[in-house]
């Protein structure tokens, strides 16, 4: 059995400070593979990081995820819908700038309801939004 004492320990999260998307990454013990919104590991999600371009509120309270139409993104905005428990979410606030901790959040309910996705398009950056996860800080 390896001994793992001699690891240093992982630094507390600080809200408000700035990392990298790596460091994020490897701090929540993530999986490398798509989508990078969701920090996951095992189908399970482990956090979030959210840019302000996709995710205009994800900086209120209650906070928005929009989540997209492409690819797996409907099917993890459904495993995100049903996560409990605290979730860390990280906000990126300029293309390519660091992922800020917000806090720790819970997922408060979900609307793929379309007059409520219809509200939240904002042509051309916005144009596909299958769910709308609301979630509450903590």
């Amino acid at each position: 059995m390896l001994d793992d004492s001699s690891a240093p320990p992982l630094s507390p999260l600080v809200v408000g400070e700035g990392y990298d998307f790596g460091t994020v990454r490897a701090r929540l013990g993530g999986d490398s593979s798509p989508p990078n919104f969701v920090i996951h590991r095992d189908g399970k999600i482990l956090g979030l990081c959210l840019g302000l371009m996709w995710n205009p509120l994800a900086e209120e309270d209650p906070a928005e995820v929009w989540v997209g139409r492409k690819g797996d993104l409907p099917k993890w905005g459904t495993t995100l819908a049903e996560t409990t428990g605290p979730l860390p979410v990280y906000v990126r606030r300029e293309e390519s700038g660091k992922w800020f901790f917000t806090g720790l959040h819970e997922v408060t309910g979900s609307s793929v309801e379309l007059p409520d996705i219809k509200q939240r398009l904002k042509p051309p950056v916005i144009t596909g939004i299958s769910r709308i996860v609301f979630l509450k800080r903590l």
